[in-house]
């Protein structure tokens, strides 16, 4: 009995042409990387990675809220809420 294996070829995988990822894929990609940067910065700096993190979210929603209203931010930040409820 075969299993289908979820392990992806990173080096595979980033050697496919931009054509080739989907969408969700080139936003995880991004999303990863940023993260490492907060991260790495966080630590050179001695800052608590979760504090970088809740500010640069708030931040996130800020933008969003003065580029396209104060609803979207609400309804970006109720979207993130319901995400993580359902994961509990």
């Amino acid at each position: 009995m075969s299993t289908a294996c979820t392990v992806t070829d990173l080096a595979a995988y980033r050697s496919r042409t931009a054509g080739e990822h989907s969408e969700q894929e080139l936003i995880d990609d991004i999303s990863a990387r940023a993260f490492l940067y907060l991260r790495d910065e966080a630590d050179a700096n001695g800052i608590a990675v979760p504090n970088l993190i809740a500010e640069h979210m708030l931040g996130m929603a800020l933008v969003v809220e003065a580029v396209e209203g104060a609803d979207a931010a609400r309804a970006l930040l109720n979207a993130i809420s319901e995400r993580l409820s359902a994961t509990r």
